[in-house]
């Protein structure tokens, strides 16, 4: 179990700085690609429960991001877009929820950075309600940026604040762990056809732990886990997300396509 970070003025000052790479820097691979998804307790592996599909486009101004997430055996739906500007300092959010068949939740809206990487989020569904985004603050691109970045500097890595939209609160302090890929994830191979997208790529393991930093009582544990190993051009091979009471899903990489590379300019 991970435990709560401290955000000291070097690390949010460090997060504005990662914010701040260009992405030119980094080269992500447009992709989409497909995950089986299984049921976890307490880190073991279960039943099958669903699938998970992926796709991120990299356009001429940033990055278009489409996720659903479909729990058969929940009767569970989410869909998730995102499109975040090159320079990690905008992103406009969509996100919805189906259970039982019928739509259950609908968060949408903007989120928006200034050059001190300090903003606020603006969110049309809820109507009217707003959040606060301190210095620090990343959105999904970007952290995966920074984790790459951190990945690569051999560091073991980082705290930053979280935000991507899926509630109007504040921002999640996260703590990137970086380590070595698992003995047992030696044998996830890359999907037939799509192994051009792997050629030389450096794979990266790595733990998050998300704290919720809105609450008023200080909170020891955090709120979830996750780990995912990753290419270094950004696709996904593997990951879990794991609940405080021990629950959580585990997805592995069934399919993987490239996209056509943005023309620009």
């Amino acid at each position: 179990m991970l435990s709560r970070p401290s955000l000291t003025a070097a690390a949010a000052l460090l997060a504005a700085a990662l914010l701040a790479v260009p992405a030119a820097a980094q080269d992500f691979a447009s992709h989409k690609a497909a995950y089986a998804v299984t049921l976890l307790d307490h880190g073991k592996p279960g039943a099958p429960i669903g699938t998970y599909a992926y796709e991120m486009k990299q356009t001429c101004s940033g990055y278009v991001i489409t996720q659903r997430l479909r729990l058969d055996a929940l009767q569970s739906d989410q869909q998730t877009q995102m499109t975040e500007s090159l320079d990690g300092r905008t992103l406009h959010f969509e996100h919805r929820t189906v259970g039982g068949g019928r739509p259950t939740s609908t968060v949408k809206g903007e989120a928006i950075l200034n050059e001190k990487g300090a903003g606020e989020a603006h969110f049309s569904q809820p109507e009217g309600k707003t959040t606060t985004l301190p210095a620090g603050t990343m959105f999904p691109m970007a952290i995966s940026r920074a984790t790459i970045e951190h990945a690569k500097a051999r560091d073991g890595g980082f705290d930053a604040l979280f935000f991507y939209g899926e509630k109007p609160k504040a921002p999640q302090s996260v703590n990137v762990l970086i380590g070595k890929v698992p003995k047992r994830l030696a044998d996830i191979k890359i999907p037939d056809g799509a192994e051009a997208l792997a050629k030389g790529r450096e794979r990266i393991y790595y733990r998050g732990g998300f704290f919720d930093t809105d609450s008023k009582v200080k909170v020891d544990s955090p709120a979830f886990e996750m780990s995912s190993l990753m290419l270094d051009n950004g696709i996904e091979l593997y990951g879990t997300h794991e609940e405080g009471d021990g629950t959580g899903i585990e997805y592995r990489i069934t399919r993987l396509e490239a996209l056509p590379k943005a023309e620009c300019k």
